[in-house]
């Protein structure tokens, strides 16, 4: 880190009085002397600093990235195992211009690592000023930080003392273009996906069944609730013109909807098996019932293409993770209601990863077209980049926050 980056934040003339214009401060700057002499309250204790003698890390999350925070915590723990991480807390004292400059006197941490959109002035400020390297990750910008205005004037001079801003999307990274941020400084690196194991099931039982389905084209209606199920059978009626040997496997949200979900498919004209009878689901067998939400592990794996269910009438009660199937290979579809996995969805979409249906019609054509192993390998490989790359990515933010740190222990005191 170039140690002059440090005198542009540095706490004289910040303390002296409000900049002008010349040698490019403006209204940013004016923002961040503003901020800094309100001042907070001075009335919160400052953290125990870690046991240990390594070297400290400071930490501040944001609300928007605490999901990813272990991820990334565990790999930073990884990469630097005797670094002693204290996350700022409460968030208020990243905001005290006098207690933060305690704490960091006191700590004489050797990295600041900020996740999430929120900068706290005070913390980008002082940590500048004492040139410790500041490392932005999991950072989200929109096209209001481009906005005129005093806040996100505020928000782009913050962004400019942070040596390494590394942003979770394409779009960010064009804002930050935008900005006139330094282009070494930035990196997009995509988001920290949540790491879920895959779900389990039994090999044996999974092999035995592989070999009933003796090629067959196969897909998984995953906790369907009773709204979605019309549009469900419509699109196996309309796969089964496709291919006359498909079979539907069928995991009703309400394993009581069992037995009279199973008298609509067979009035429907299509043949039923329940899974909770043990009935066998030969080459007859069209619709095969299951008992609701178990065993999900196995029908993941048996079935090449999976529905989301929920996703199509919104309720959020019937929704599963869509990493569920990602890990385990199954091509996705599924409705435009995200309920409370928005940012996965989005993270999938934007990866080519789903098909997305909004229509009882939408999804028989998705449905008939995924009968190519092509289409479905694409979808499901591009899925399962997804879901696992979030430790690829949290890897890398660690990686980089460990070269700040060999970097700062280099320069003199």
């Amino acid at each position: 880190m170039s140690l002059a980056r440090a005198s542009d934040a540095g706490d004289g003339p910040a303390a002296e009085g409000p900049p002008g214009r010349s040698g490019g401060l403006g209204l940013g700057r004016l923002a961040l002397w503003l901020h800094l002499r309100r001042g907070v309250s001075n009335d919160a204790a400052l953290p125990l600093l870690p046991a240990g003698t390594g070297p400290v890390i400071l930490v501040h999350v944001a609300p928007d990235a605490v999901r990813a925070e272990p991820q990334i915590l565990r790999s930073l723990s990884r990469a630097r195992p005797t670094a002693r991480v204290l996350r700022l807390t409460p968030a208020e004292l990243a905001r005290d211009p006098v207690l933060v400059a305690q704490l960091l006197d006191r700590a004489h941490p050797r990295a600041v690592l900020l996740l999430g959109g929120d900068l706290p002035p005070a913390l980008i400020a002082a940590a500048s000023a004492r040139a410790i390297p500041l490392i932005l990750a999991e950072a989200r910008l929109s096209p209001a930080d481009l906005a005129w205005g005093m806040q996100a004037s505020l928000r782009r001079h913050l962004l400019s003392l942070i040596d390494a801003v590394l942003l979770s999307d394409a779009a960010s990274h064009a804002v930050a273009r935008r900005m006139g941020l330094v282009p070494g400084r930035l990196t997009m690196t995509g988001p920290v996906s949540e790491i879920r194991e895959p779900l389990r099931c039994s090999e044996t039982e999974r092999v035995s069944m592989a070999q009933q389905l003796n090629g067959r084209h196969a897909w998984f209606a995953a906790s369907l609730p009773q709204s979605e199920e019309a549009a469900v059978l419509a699109a196996h009626q309309a796969a089964l013109r496709r291919s006359h040997r498909a079979l539907l496997i069928l995991a009703p949200r309400d394993p009581a909807r069992i037995d009279g979900l199973a008298r609509d498919i067979e009035a429907q004209g299509l043949t039923v098996a329940r899974r909770s009878e043990d009935e066998d689901f030969g080459d007859e067998i069209q619709v095969l019932l299951t008992d609701g939400p178990t065993e999900m592990g196995l029908w993941y794996r048996l079935a090449p293409v999976s529905f989301m269910g929920g996703t199509l009438s919104g309720e959020a009660d019937a929704m599963r993770h869509p990493f569920e199937p990602a890990a385990l290979g199954s091509a996705i579809v599924h409705g435009p209601r995200h309920g409370p996995f928005e940012t996965e969805w989005r993270q999938l979409t934007g990866a080519q990863a789903a098909r997305l249906v909004r229509s009882p019609e939408d999804m028989a054509q998705a449905i008939t077209e995924l009968t190519q192993p092509e289409s479905i390998a694409t979808l499901a490989s591009n899925a399962w980049t997804v879901s696992t790359g979030g430790a690829d990515v949290a890897i890398g933010i660690a990686e980089r926050v460990a070269a700040a740190m060999d970097a700062r222990a280099k320069v003199p005191a």
